[in-house]
């Protein structure tokens, strides 16, 4: 394998994910964020936010409220 088997957009994301793994290391500890955003947290993914959402969703419904929901992407 060489260099010239790959294309550039691959290699680019490729150094681009090293270098982000490296500041990262560093200074993770600089870069927080709210206990309730879900993304960019180990261990932390969809279906814990899916869990969430669902669980507070029975809870309004249960005790005979409704429920109104806004998605951000």
């Amino acid at each position: 394998m060489t260099v010239d088997d790959f294309k550039g957009i691959f290699i680019s994301q490729v150094i681009s994910n090293v270098f982000e793994k490296c500041v990262l290391s560093c200074y993770e500890v600089f870069f927080t964020s709210s206990d309730n955003q879900f993304r960019f947290k180990r261990g932390l993914g969809c279906l814990q936010a899916i869990y969430t959402v669902k669980s507070v969703v029975n809870q309004y419904t249960f005790a005979g409220s409704t429920v109104n929901l806004c998605a951000l992407n």
